[in-house]
């Protein structure tokens, strides 16, 4: 396997993966986390110049979109949620 290739394999299981646990977060469809994690992605794909970090913030934002009161969270508690996903 090349190293694109691994490469994007190891970022679709990120993807799913993040996927999964925004599902669990939100109480939401999976598949409607889906959808708007893959808008939230084409978006920053679109405009981003640092492209390292758009999962992360495609994440955030679906979050922001599925619970609006997560926007208002301290950062201790944006913090704790970040270290409970590892």
């Amino acid at each position: 396997m090349t190293d694109s290739a691994h490469s994007k394999r190891r970022s679709q299981e990120s993807h799913e993966s993040t996927i999964s646990k925004l599902a669990k977060q939100t109480q939401a469809n999976e598949e409607v986390v889906r959808h708007l994690y893959d808008e939230e992605l084409a978006a920053l794909r679109k405009e981003a110049t640092v492209k390292g970090f758009i999962g992360v913030i495609a994440a955030r934002r679906v979050r922001q979109r599925l619970l609006p009161s997560a926007g208002e969270a301290s950062a201790g508690e944006a913090h704790r949620e970040r270290r409970a996903e590892k």
